[in-house]
């Protein structure tokens, strides 16, 4: 899991060197943030052994939460 965090920085600071370099829009870097952030979970997830959940489960999860299924 160290490993998977220690990639995930070295990519960020790399990125960010060329983010600041180019002089992007900030939208670039919330769109880096959001899909770095979701590559990260789920990186976590697979490392420590678990499988994230599909998202007919989310689905489902929603449809229980609201009471459109018991």
């Amino acid at each position: 899991m160290i490993v998977v965090l220690a990639v995930f920085a070295v990519l960020i600071l790399y990125d960010s060197q060329k983010f600041i370099r180019k002089k992007v829009q900030a939208r670039v870097y919330a769109l880096y943030i959001f899909f770095m952030a979701a590559s990260l979970a789920v990186s976590l997830l697979l490392a420590a052994g678990r499988r994230p959940s599909s998202p007919s489960e989310w689905i489902e999860a929603i449809f229980r939460m609201i009471g459109v299924l018991k």
